[in-house]
This record gives C-alpha cells, structure tokens and sequence, in this order.
C-alpha cells in the first residue's frame, strides 16, 4: 500500500516522476508507474493503487484535462476526500472541477526545495495524518460607499427647499432597475426559475464529437451494434482494425447502458465513425427541469461544455439523426439479455449503426452535475445557441480560481447594461475584465445565447428587473442600481418640479 497516488496524463510522465522522486526523498511512499499490461488486468491495478493510497495527487495540464483516465481517477478520490489538484498550466481544470481548491504549481521548475514542493509536501503530511487542510480563503468584495452630491444650491424659495430636502434624501435610496445586458463571456452560471413551462436551453446543434459525465441511462434501437475487442487496439494509429470488430445479435431491440459502479464515475464518447466525414448527429434542445443550476463554458477551440445539476428528477438528452457513430463508454454495463464477450469493467469501444434511417440516441443523467461538452470540426461564423427565452432566478459570470478561491471574472469578459426603467439613463459600459454581479432578479430572462468563433465566447443577452446590479473591480466596486432621485428626475412629472426649485 502507497501513501500517495499520482494521477497524472502519459505526456506529463517526466513531470509526475520529478514529484515521485521528491516525495519519495522526502519519507513519502509514491504509486505513479504506469508501465504495466494494457487490458482489463491494467484497470484492475490501477483501480486498486487507487482505492489503496491514502491521497490523490492530480496533475492538471491541457493533457490532463483531455484524459478520460484522469478525470475518472480525479473524481473517484473526489469522491472519497482525498484529491489533492496540483495546477501546473492556467485553465486547465475541468468544469467539473473549478469549484475545488487546487495548488499553483505555474512555473514550477521541478526542484524539491521550491515553496511549490514545501506547501504540497505540508498537504499530503495533512492529509495522512487525517489533519484538516487549510487553504487561503477566497478574497471578498466590498461595497463602497455611495452618495449623490444634489445641485440644488440655487433654491429660491420656502416650497423649493422643502423639494430640495425631499430630493436629496432620495439619492440616498437605492432602487430596482429593469434592465437590458448584453455580454460577451467565455463563462455564464445561472439557475432555472421554477413555476414555468418555458425552460429550453438550446436549440438543436449538429456535432462531431459529444462527450458526456454522470450518465444514469443510455437507450438505443439500432440496426446493427458492434462492439471492439480491447486486446486488438492499435496504439500506433489510435484505432482498431477492422478484425477487431464483432457484430453483436440485437435483433432490433432496444440496448441500454446503465451505470453500475458507484465508485467509478460512468462517461461516453459519442463520434463520428473513422470513414465518415460528415456530422456524428444533432444534440436536440435542452430542455430544463426546474431551479437546475446550469452553467456553460467555451474553450479556445470553441467547444462548448455544459453543466446541468437538475433540482429533481434527472436531466435528459436526445441526440438524432444518427447513422454510425462510435460509442466510447466507461463506468457502465450493457442490457442483461446483450451478450458483451469482454470484461465490462473497462473501456468498451462500440458501433451504432442505423442503415434503414437515422436514429436517435436517449441520454439520462445522474443525481450528480450532468457534463457535456460538444465539439465541432469547424465554426466560422456567429452561431446561435438558444434563440429562446429562458427565464432565470440568478445569474454568475466569474468562475473561482482553483488556487486562491477567489471569484475572478472570465478573461477579455466585457458588456453594457441598458436602463429600461427608468428610462433615459445612460448606459453603463462594463469594461474588460470587470465583474458583474446580477442577483434578486425578478422576471429576468435570458433571450438569446449564441458563440463567437473568433473570439471564443458567448454572446448573451438578457433583460429584467435585478434588485443588486454591480460592476468593476474587487478594490472599486461601483453600484449600479438607481436612486429613487433618477427616478424621480428622469419621470415626465418631474418637469413641474423643476421650475419650482430652479433645477
């Protein structure tokens, strides 16, 4: 038995070794060798070091974050408190894993002796020790001090100062905007309002690549269904051959894969076969139950990566206009009467092919976030993502930094807030990679999402009432609620008024 496990993806190996020998130097006892049998006897072992080490080390790099391997390990020990994120390349952390505490290791240069390698041994010693970890708590904002200097020295008689007076005290009064925003966001987290039949997410979208975390239930009824043999996989060309290939009997029934470990997180790749160029099949509207919490994220090469954690009830998918794609799936096992001649307890590679006419596929998520991130072989212009409105109880736009904790907003995040009511205010811009905070909504709406495949971000519109408007920055924060005065003065029966103070 090891004390730690290193999980960490196979380009990173002379990283994760330079760790291993510096732990090991240091008392620390490492499993980290993945030079073993390829097959079902290497997800055994790997899958023991595992359960047996008492933490997890996770290194996260662009590698990482692409490995089926690694997000599996990372949610495993996640899932048994005993991850340990090591971050060694900005963003590469998976959505699914941003809202935990991770140590920067940026730059580090492999030595023993650095801070880097003092503060993760300290960790580790910790966390063997059954020690509670602390972690430097995230940075708050806080709220500046607001007033409103009244020009309203000119007062001229009795009836005007007691106006005046009146006034002044209204600046003091904060009020709830209608408002109109637009932005442009490479982030957005909002929950569901509940109560309401309209909750479609997005519009149908073709895809290449859809890969989905936290699947409850798989259903298919296809014509044919292939499954690879593990022992055939070419490393070289990172594909089978067709002797790989076995054609399993369905008889056109219906096939299901279920999640069956609790352990092991359940995953599946859906693509495009090797001699298909077009599309692998159209992800259907997402439509939400109520009060999920939903957030969205895409990534420089503009895929587009949800996070749906549905309130009850599971969330569902479909995806249609299937004719052959490749099902690559972990964590889940196939229909009792569907005879697989392999181990389930690995990654099982199949065929699902409709020859008479395009096919659907039925998704089903966990109790957990259900995850999909969606790829595209090419996006050259603007394209919409919901066109539907979609009403909402709370939006976010940052995402907190998995080594400090601190809530930061998107990189090149940017925007304008309109005022609806009171109407002739002038628009506030948001500047680059300034906050904005929304919150007490009330009837807002998302009305439009769509993605700018040049500069990689969301375009997001939205509008309704918001009882807390704020932007700038952590150190000058800048309200932009009304005052009861900008009510006031920006009403049409505020003209009499002001002949009578002078204003």
């Amino acid at each position: 038995m090891k004390d730690v496990f290193i999980s960490y993806a196979s380009e990173d190996r002379p990283v994760a070794q330079q760790l291993a020998e510096g732990l090991e130097q240091s008392g620390i006892s490492v499993w980290w060798d993945r030079q073993i049998q390829v097959g079902s006897e290497w997800d055994k072992t790997i899958e023991d070091a595992l359960a047996d080490a008492k933490c997890v080390v996770v290194l996260w790099t662009g590698h990482a974050k692409d490995s089926r391997w690694v997000r599996a390990e990372a949610r495993e020990a996640l899932n048994k408190e005993k991850v340990v994120p090591v971050m060694l390349e900005a963003d590469a952390i998976p959505l699914a894993f941003t809202g935990i505490q991770a140590l920067c290791f940026l730059g580090w240069d492999g030595s023993s002796g650095s801070k880097e390698f003092e503060i993760l041994l300290g960790v580790i010693k910790a966390k063997l020790e059954g020690k509670s970890v602390e972690f430097p708590e995230a940075s708050s904002t806080k709220a500046s001090v607001v007033g409103k200097l009244v020009a309203l020295l000119g007062i001229r008689t009795m009836v005007g100062g007691i106006f005046a007076l009146l006034l002044i005290g209204s600046s003091f009064v904060r009020v709830a905007p209608v408002i109109s925003v637009h932005v442009e966001t490479a982030r957005i987290e909002f929950t569901v309002a509940p109560g309401l039949d309209n909750k479609r997410l997005t519009d149908a979208i073709t895809f290449d690549s859809l890969t989905v975390e936290n699947v409850g239930k798989l259903s298919v009824t296809p014509d044919r269904l292939l499954v690879a043999d593990p022992a055939d996989y070419d490393m070289t060309s990172d594909s089978y051959p067709p002797k790989a290939w076995l054609d399993l009997p369905i008889n056109g029934r219906t096939v299901q894969f279920a999640a069956d470990r609790p352990s092991i997180s359940s995953e599946i790749t859906i693509e495009t076969t090797e001699d298909k160029s077009a599309a692998a099949g159209q992800l259907d509207g997402i439509v939400l139950t109520d009060e999920a919490l939903v957030s969205m994220e895409v990534s420089n090469d503009n895929a587009l990566t949800w996070s749906i954690r549905a309130k009850q009830g599971r969330q569902r998918v479909v995806m249609s206009r299937i004719h052959a794609v490749q099902l690559l799936e972990t964590g889940m096992k196939a229909s009792p009467g569907l005879s697989i001649p392999f181990p389930q307890d690995q990654e099982l590679t199949y065929q699902i092919i409709f020859e008479q006419k395009p096919g659907t596929i039925e998704l089903f998520g966990q109790d957990q976030a259900f995850v999909l991130v969606l790829k595209e072989k090419e996006t050259t212009a603007k394209k919409p993502i919901s066109g539907s409105v979609l009403p909402i109880q709370s939006v976010d736009f940052s995402w907190q930094d998995p080594g400090t904790g601190e809530r930061k907003p998107p990189e090149d995040f940017f925007g304008t807030v309109e005022y609806v009511s009171p109407q002739g205010m002038t628009p506030v811009p948001i500047g680059t990679n300034a906050f904005l905070t929304l919150d007490d909504l009330d009837q807002f709406e998302i009305t439009s999402i769509s993605i700018d495949p040049v500069s990689h971000t969301f375009m997001v519109d939205l509008k309704g009432k918001a009882g807390y408007v704020k932007t700038g920055t952590a150190g000058n924060p800048q309200d932009l609620r009304p005052t009861l005065f900008d009510r006031i003065r920006y009403s049409p029966l505020f003209e009499p008024v002001k002949k009578i103070i002078g204003f």
